[in-house]
């Protein structure tokens, strides 16, 4: 789920888009001339609803391919209970996973193996102790939504 403050950086991302009319926008408002201010913030609002919602799409047509790929895992694995979590937080190491699962080490290896197993999660350090592990479709919507957003 997306959260407020993220559809709230995505509106200040529409109004960054293009600072010189935006700065302009804001000198009319000071001089009296409220219009352009009201029609940047209108462009603000409607790129973050277009922008937003093709981001939550993509994140949860994501969730769904996961959420296919644990097939037939049992209901209570902590698989099922760390899937959600990973589009706030798509880089996790065990530490995370028991702190935000309430799980000891040994449960948390066994979350992130199951999802690993299913390919939902790439180990990224190849290391035995220390382990980081990623879910590399997440981050690429992340970065094809971060490409969108640069600033003209």
């Amino acid at each position: 789920m997306l959260l407020r403050t993220d559809l709230n950086n995505t509106f200040k991302v529409g109004l960054l888009r293009n600072t010189k009319s935006y700065f302009e926008a804001l000198g009319a408002y000071r001089a009296g001339d409220a219009a352009k201010i009201i029609r940047e913030f209108a462009a603000a609002s409607h790129y973050a609803a277009v922008t937003g919602r093709k981001l939550v799409d993509d994140l949860s047509a994501e969730q769904a391919l996961a959420r296919e790929r644990l097939g037939n895992l049992r209901g209570q694995a902590g698989g099922w209970a760390l899937l959600p979590h990973f589009i706030a937080q798509p880089v996790v190491n065990t530490t995370y996973v028991q702190e935000k699962l309430s799980m000891n080490a040994m449960s948390a290896v066994r979350a992130l193996a199951q999802l690993t197993d299913a390919g939902i999660l790439t180990e990224t350090t190849g290391l035995r102790r220390n382990r980081v592990w990623q879910q590399s479709a997440i981050l690429s919507i992340l970065d094809e939504y971060a490409s969108t957003i640069r600033r003209s």
